[in-house]
C-alpha cells in the first residue's frame, strides 16, 4: 500500500538555512513479502554526518510489504547538504525485533527531490561494524555493507553476508545469521547456509542451493574438485562462488543437491546444474539446462554437449552433440560405443561415449 507521504528531519544534518532538498524512500520487499510491519527504523548517513530515524515515530497498524506496492516517506535535508546519502531501512514489528534490511543510496541536490527505491530482504541483519573498504569483487561494486569472502569482518562470528543484485545497480551486501547447511546443500533462504555462502536458486529448474564465494582462489573452496569458476553477476559487479565435486557419470545425481545433475567442463571439472532434455545423440549448445533461454540446447543428466574437434558451435546454433559420460578407468558405454578422453584432457579421468 502507499501512505500518506510525511517528513522525517534529519536533525543533526540541519542547519539554519531552509530544508529544501528531499528523498523521497520507497519501501519493498523482496523476493519474499514481509507482513505485520509496524515501524521503519531508518539509518540515514551523508558524508560523515549519521542519524537513526523511525517511520512512523510510534508504532502503528501493521503495514505489508512485497515488491509491488511501495510503503514511500520522505527525508528532509539542509540546503547545506549535497552529494550521496544512505539509506538502511530495517522492518521492525511491534516490540521492535527486526523482520529484515535494506540499503540504497541517492544522491542529494539542492533544490531537488530524489527517489531512492529500498528492498528490504526477509531475515537479513543490518551489519553490525563498518563495511570494510577492500570488500569487493570484479567491476562496481560500490562500498559493500559486508564481505561476502569475509564475512565476520562486517557481520560478525556466526553469521554470513549474502548479495542482493538489481539490473544496472551496484551490488548490496547484507547480513545474514548463518545456518548449518554446507556448500552444495539443498537451501530456503540465506539464513540455512554457513558463513561464507549464500542460497543462490537454479532458475531452470528453481533448485535452492548454498554455494561458497571465493575470491578468484581454487585453495579457497577448501575441497578436492571444487574450483573458483562459478561467476556470479551481480548488478554491475562481478564475484566468483565454487564449483561442486561429483560425479557425472550414471545417473548424475552423486554429489548434487535433489534436483540438479552432475555436468563435466572444460578442464574436466565438475558441477551441479539444471538437466537439459537433449537425449543421447541429440544437437547441443551446452552441457546443462538453459533457463529459459532462447535457441538453447542443454544435454540430459548424464551427458556432455561434445563439440567435434577444430569446429566452435556459432552463437545461438547447436554446435555439439549429446555423448554419455564415462570413467577413464572404468567405462560403461552404450553397446558398440568406446571410451575416449576429452580433446586436451589434463586430468584424464572422464570421458564419452562414441
Amino acid at each position: 500500500m502507499n501512505l500518506r507521504r510525511a517528513l522525517l528531519s534529519l536533525l543533526p544534518l540541519l542547519g539554519a538555512c531552509s530544508d529544501d532538498s528531499y528523498a523521497v524512500v520507497s519501501v519493498l520487499a523482496s523476493p519474499d513479502p514481509i507482513n505485520q510491519v509496524a515501524q521503519f527504523r531508518v539509518h540515514v548517513g551523508n558524508g560523515s554526518a549519521q542519524d537513526t530515524l523511525y517511520y512512523p515515530s510510534q508504532p502503528t497498524a501493521w503495514l505489508q510489504l512485497d515488491d509491488t506496492n511501495p510503503v514511500t516517506f520522505s527525508v528532509e535535508f539542509s540546503s547545506s547538504r549535497s552529494g550521496d546519502a544512505s539509506f538502511e531501512v530495517e522492518a521492525l514489528d511491534a516490540s521492535g525485533t527486526s523482520y529484515g534490511y535494506g540499503k540504497s543510496t541517492g544522491a542529494i541536490v539542492k533544490d531537488t527531490v530524489v527517489s531512492v527505491t529500498v528492498s528490504v530482504v526477509k531475515g537479513a541483519v543490518r551489519p553490525q561494524f563498518e563495511p570494510d573498504a577492500s570488500a569487493a569483487g570484479d567491476g562496481d561494486t560500490g562500498v559493500l555493507s559486508c564481505d561476502p569472502y569475509n564475512p565476520a569482518l562486517a557481520c560478525g562470528v556466526g553469521a554470513t553476508c549474502g548479495l542482493l543484485c538489481s539490473p544496472d545497480q551496484p551490488a548490496v551486501g547484507m547480513c545474514y545469521t548463518a545456518g548449518a547447511d554446507n556448500p552444495g546443500a539443498a537451501c530456503n533462504s540465506n539464513n540455512d547456509c554457513v558463513p561464507g555462502s549464500q542460497c543462490f536458486t537454479f532458475p531452470g529448474c528453481s533448485v535452492r542451493t548454498c554455494l561458497k564465494f571465493c575470491n578468484h582462489d581454487d585453495a579457497s573452496c577448501g575441497e578436492q574438485g571444487s574450483y573458483c569458476n562459478i561467476p556470479i553477476p551481480c548488478g554491475t559487479a562481478q564475484f566468483a562462488a565454487c564449483s561442486r565435486p561429483c560425479d557425472p557419470t550414471g545417473s548424475a545425481t552423486i554429489g548434487c543437491a535433489p534436483g540438479l545433475s552432475c555436468f563435466v567442463y572444460t578442464g574436466e571439472t565438475t558441477d551441479c546444474a539444471c538437466a537439459g532434455l537433449g537425449t543421447l545423440g541429440a544437437a547441443c549448445t551446452q552441457n546443462s539446462g538453459c533457463n529459459g533461454d532462447g535457441n538453447c540446447a542443454g544435454c540430459q543428466a548424464g551427458s556432455s554437449c561434445v563439440v567435434p574437434t577444430g569446429t566452435t558451435p556459432d552463437a545461438g546454433a547447436a554446435g555439439g552433440v549429446c555423448r554419455a559420460i564415462c570413467n577413464l578407468g572404468s567405462p560403461v558405454c552404450p553397446a558398440g560405443m568406446t571410451c575416449h578422453a576429452f580433446d586436451q584432457s589434463a586430468g584424464r579421468v572422464f570421458g564419452f561415449c562414441e
